[in-house]
């Protein structure tokens, strides 16, 4: 579902941010500003910087120069554990799942932010807040699995048990790192599905990086284009054109660009 931004306080403003790498500047003054609810797709060649602005935006690497804020507060000023738990989800290609420990403690990982590290600790023995993650596998159909092995999951599955974290970690931001980008199309359609209905349910703000031009209009509603770090366009969905996207992806022009 696409939803419409509302005038409440920017879950996101980024003022003339830059991140600059050892081989190349990986994003070059970006400026964005992100309402709650929003759902954006942001779209690029490879090494155009989407997953350095995913990072920033997640709080993983600072700006080198230029401010990022989430709801009003410095990135920079935010702890990795419990602050920026409660605030925001990550979710990669790989999901990021523990393979040899049952699905309920991968489930609950979403939930280390928020607990003391006695409480984790304690949680690998005696799951902590059980309830929890019984009821997002519910949601998602696999609470069968709760205590089966991650790695015997099929695919599938395994995008469920992600997906059944991101609920327990209840954040308010969901960031999607090319969460498709190893899927044939019939299972990128399948966790775009999932992903859409997770943030549905607490009307989550969702970035996401990808390369689908047909996913990016049929589950976002605004799409941002970058190139070699740069924005090179942030418009709604309704407004992406074959104009826009030929620009974007301008092979030859990336290869002459200095």
């Amino acid at each position: 579902m696409k939803t419409s931004p509302n005038a409440a306080q920017p879950v996101y403003v980024l003022e003339g941010v830059t991140k600059t790498y050892p081989a190349a500047r990986a994003l070059d003054a970006i400026d964005l500003t992100i309402s709650p609810g929003e759902r954006v797709a942001v779209l690029g060649p490879s090494g155009s910087g989407k997953t350095s602005l995913l990072h920033v935006m997640g709080g993983v690497v600072p700006p080198d120069t230029g401010t990022a804020t989430i709801e009003g507060q410095p990135l920079t000023g935010l702890s990795a554990g419990r602050e920026l738990a409660g605030m925001v989800g990550m979710i990669h290609q790989q999901y990021d799942l523990v393979p040899h420990l049952p699905v309920i403690h991968n489930v609950l990982a979403g939930r280390l932010g928020r607990w003391s590290t006695m409480r984790s600790l304690l949680s690998l023995v005696l799951p902590q807040e059980r309830n929890l993650a019984v009821d997002a596998l519910e949601i998602l159909g696999i609470s069968d699995k709760i205590n089966e092995r991650t790695s015997r999951l099929s695919g599938g599955e395994q995008q469920r048990v992600a997906m059944a974290r991101l609920l327990v970690q209840a954040p308010r931001v969901i960031l999607a790192d090319e969460p498709v980008a190893s899927l044939d199309p019939a299972r990128a359609e399948a966790l775009m599905l999932l992903l859409n209905d997770v943030a549905d349910r607490s009307n989550n703000t969702v970035v996401a990086s990808l390369h689908s031009v047909h996913l990016t209009r049929k589950y976002f509603s605004r799409a941002i284009g970058l190139r070699r770090g740069r924005m090179h366009f942030d418009v709604p969905v309704d407004l992406l054109d074959d104009g826009l996207l030929n620009d974007l992806y301008d092979i030859e022009g990336l290869d002459g660009e200095t």
